[in-house]
């Protein structure tokens, strides 16, 4: 019930109300992959870019695509809209360490290029995150895999 619930907030845009409703998921199902994926979304909403982070890092670990692939109709996902508004933001905000993890991690849904570009700007900041390392090196992997597979077909 809780995730059918937290999908319909979701889809409204209502992020608070459909985090509580993937948290609840998460602690009766904490390998439930799709809840986990919304839930990264609404915690970039709600202010818990930490905990945004940390559920990203264990999807991109466990499987990079099941980001990669998110479908924006099929997914209803927010990405394009939410992208668009963090663009949007002042150069003071739009330069800083929260606002580029912020477009990395949205990005990956929509365009992995875009999402590399701010992973890379954010390692540039913080060489030493062995967190956003890892990440980089899962896209770059993922588009060497990708490039590879579309010069065969």
């Amino acid at each position: 019930m809780s995730e059918m619930l937290g999908n319909q907030y979701f889809m409204a845009r209502n992020y608070s109300a459909a985090q509580k409703e993937f948290e609840e998921v998460l602690s009766k199902y904490p390998e439930n992959r799709s809840a986990k994926k919304k839930l990264v979304v609404c915690y970039t909403q709600t202010g818990k870019l930490n905990e945004a982070f940390s559920f990203f890092n264990d999807l991109v670990r466990s499987d990079i695509e099941f980001i990669i692939k998110t479908d924006p109709i099929k997914d209803d996902c927010p990405c394009p809209e939410l992208t668009a508004k963090l663009q949007s933001q002042p150069d003071t905000i739009s330069n800083s360490y929260e606002h580029n993890l912020s477009m990395g991690i949205i990005w990956l849904y929509c365009d992995v290029h875009h999402s590399l570009k701010y992973f890379t700007q954010l390692h540039e900041s913080d060489p030493n995150n062995s967190d956003v390392e890892y990440i980089i090196q899962s896209i770059q992997h993922y588009l060497e895999k990708d490039s590879t597979v579309t010069s065969r077909v």
